[in-house]
């Protein structure tokens, strides 16, 4: 039985707002207090996740804050000419200020200021929920520069993105500004289908993850959003049902090697990558997200389109 528009409408609404704002706004004073011991340093904070790009449904708790700094940048050159790695290793300055050095200044103003509420994990600090409050993970970064060639009409340039380092030691470099910007414009181009439908495929995940059919860990917010960016803009049309049988009969039949996250840089799906969906987790809940939707609804519309190689 198809899942009612009804349902999928419930599904689509955003989750808890003026909670995860009001939460923000408590982080953000504590990271831009004057008397912190980085105050003096070039920082930037804001907000990433499914809060920051209003794809949150109420049971996503944690409010996910970065917080970075370019007082140190790392940068990958590998894209670069001869003659542009030359000029730029002419040019570079080695940082005296160290990213330890502002992990360590961050967690420490951070367990002073929530107390035992603060707690340092793998990846980020922890802020304990309470009363007024929700979770809150605080990821602490450096600028990271992913470096371009020269296009001709101007030198070489870069992407800005966020470095870390989790506690056991992995480096992770990512794109969230970029991974938000590009959502928007995708919802702008869909006509404001896009961000409620991708509500409704984590509403989804949440239900099988209720019935025991998949694991929730299976599915990250992050990947369910970098897949749904994918989908071509004639899915998000006429009802939500539609949108969800056509996102997912045109995802049935795309290449992983064809996805790519919302930021436009890293693969969707690859093993072996914090930055990429492992290729079993991820047909493992396409299967699953298929195996509740109706199959066939929209496969001529889309063969029409040119958009569909086949039939699930």
């Amino acid at each position: 039985m198809p899942i009612s528009e009804d349902r999928l409408n419930t599904w689509s609404q955003v989750g808890a707002g003026p909670s995860s704002r009001d939460t923000y706004a408590t982080i953000r004073r504590a990271l831009t207090h004057e008397k912190a011991p980085f105050a003096n340093r070039s920082v930037d904070v804001f907000l990433q996740g499914s809060y920051g790009n209003d794809t949150n449904v109420w049971s996503e708790s944690d409010v996910d804050v970065v917080m970075s700094t370019d007082a140190v940048y790392h940068s990958n050159t590998d894209a670069l000419n001869q003659t542009d790695k030359a000029t730029f290793d002419r040019q570079f300055v080695p940082a005296t200020y160290q990213y330890d050095h502002f992990k360590s200044e961050v967690t420490t103003w951070l367990t002073g200021w929530f107390g035992k509420d603060a707690m340092p994990g793998n990846k980020a600090v922890e802020i304990a929920a309470n009363s007024s409050r929700r979770k809150a993970d605080v990821l602490i970064s450096t600028e990271f520069r992913l470096y371009l060639p020269s296009n001709g009409f101007m030198p070489y340039r870069y992407i800005s993105g966020v470095r870390f380092v989790t506690r056991d030691g992995q480096t992770i470099v990512n794109y969230p500004k970029q991974h938000s910007a590009n959502l928007t414009t995708r919802h702008q181009e869909s006509k404001s289908w896009l961000k409620p439908t991708i509500r409704i495929m984590k509403n989804m995940r949440n239900r099988m993850a209720d019935d025991k059919v998949i694991e929730r860990s299976l599915a990250p917010s992050y990947f369910i959003e970098g897949m749904m960016h994918n989908v071509p803009l004639p899915a998000f049309q006429r009802s939500f049902q539609h949108a969800v049988s056509a996102s997912l009969e045109w995802l049935w039949t795309a290449k992983f090697n064809t996805l790519s996250c919302a930021n436009g840089i890293h693969p969707l799906v690859a093993n072996g990558t914090h930055t990429s969906w492992p290729e079993d987790n991820y047909s493992a809940f396409l299967k699953a997200a298929v195996s509740i939707t109706p199959k066939g609804s929209c496969a001529r519309y889309f063969r029409t389109c040119g958009l569909l190689r086949g039939t699930p």
